[in-house]
């Protein structure tokens, strides 16, 4: 008679990372990397981090909580170019930053979409916007002008990471030549533009 099968240990497995926020965070934008913000749910997320659904709810209390929360990681990733010498330069450093930003987003497909929706008020990006508001105080913008420009800056960065991705994901990165078309065959009088004297 053959002897029983030994029992495997619980012990002989490695000992699950502890759940915490970041370990979640690191999850969640990693399954966005791979598959795009739609593809995210918390079921998605708590079978990354090798739990059930309900465990994430005292962290997140929701999807899109936890997606605010993304956005604002992504945030604080964006590399910040400080203006150097006399400050002449800060238009090229604020120009890099938001370069910087528009291809942090574009690295986790559709946040763009999720920054276009929300008022960022978390550190991450309160340490963008503070620095954008910074190199326009060095080109002596004025305060109100350059609050203005922090969120307008915010919505051209999430736009084209949008755009961009949505281009990516048709194909047609780099295919400029049908607009180009479109633009030189365009007929003014249809469009109501007035003849040149």
């Amino acid at each position: 008679m053959p002897s029983p099968a030994e029992p495997v240990s619980r012990r002989a497995r490695p000992a699950k990372a502890p759940l915490s926020r970041q370990s979640i965070l690191e999850a969640a934008m990693a399954l966005i990397r791979e598959n795009g913000v739609d593809a995210v749910s918390l079921r998605h997320v708590a079978a990354r981090v090798e739990t059930g659904p309900a465990s994430l709810y005292a962290y997140f209390g929701n999807r899109d909580i936890l997606l605010e929360h993304v956005l604002d990681a992504a945030y604080a990733e964006v590399t910040l170019v400080d203006a150097t010498g006399d400050g002449r330069d800060w238009r090229e450093a604020l120009a890099r930053t938001i370069v910087h930003t528009i291809e942090t987003l574009e690295s986790y497909p559709g946040l763009g979409a999720i920054a276009l929706g929300s008022i960022p008020v978390l550190p991450g990006a309160l340490r963008l916007a503070e620095h954008e508001l910074a190199l326009m105080e060095v080109g002596g913008v004025p305060a109100d002008r350059a609050a203005l420009a922090v969120d307008l800056i915010a919505q051209f960065a999430a736009s084209t990471a949008v755009e961009r991705t949505v281009r990516l994901s048709r194909g047609d990165v780099g295919d400029r030549e049908h607009v180009l078309t479109a633009y030189e065959q365009a007929d003014p009088e249809r469009l109501g533009v007035p003849s040149s004297p």
